[in-house]
C-alpha cells in the first residue's frame, strides 16, 4: 500500500470509525507508474447520514492525489451485495479490504 492511500486511511479515521475500507481502484502513471488518483469504498455504521459524511470525508483528505469515495452503511452494504450485478458487488470482488474493524 502506497504512502498516499495509508495517509488517507488514517485520514478517514480521524473523521468516522468504518467497519471496513476497501481500495478498488489505482490509476497511475504508465511511463513511471506514479500514482494519479484512486478509490477507496468505505463502509460505516448504520445510522450513519453518509450524504453529510461523503465532504467531511473529502475536506479531511490530506493527500495530493484525488481520491473518489464510494460511502454505504452496512445495512446498505449487506443489500447489495445480494446483488452481484450491482456495483457494490463488483466491489466486494474486486477490491481489497486496506483496514476493518476490530468490532
Amino acid at each position: 500500500m502506497t504512502a498516499s492511500i495509508q495517509q488517507a486511511v488514517t485520514d478517514i479515521l480521524r473523521v468516522c470509525q468504518p467497519h471496513r475500507i476497501i481500495l478498488f481502484a489505482e490509476k497511475r502513471t504508465m511511463a513511471t507508474g506514479k500514482l494519479k488518483s484512486f478509490s477507496l469504498c468505505v463502509i460505516v455504521p448504520d445510522g450513519t447520514d453518509c450524504r453529510h459524511l461523503r465532504p467531511q470525508l473529502h475536506l479531511a483528505l490530506s493527500v495530493e492525489v484525488p481520491v473518489n469515495l464510494s460511502i454505504y452503511t452496512a445495512e446498505e452494504w449487506a443489500d447489495l451485495l445480494e446483488d452481484e450485478t450491482s456495483y457494490a458487488a463488483w466491489i466486494a470482488r474486486k477490491g481489497q479490504v486496506i483496514y476493518e474493524s476490530e468490532t
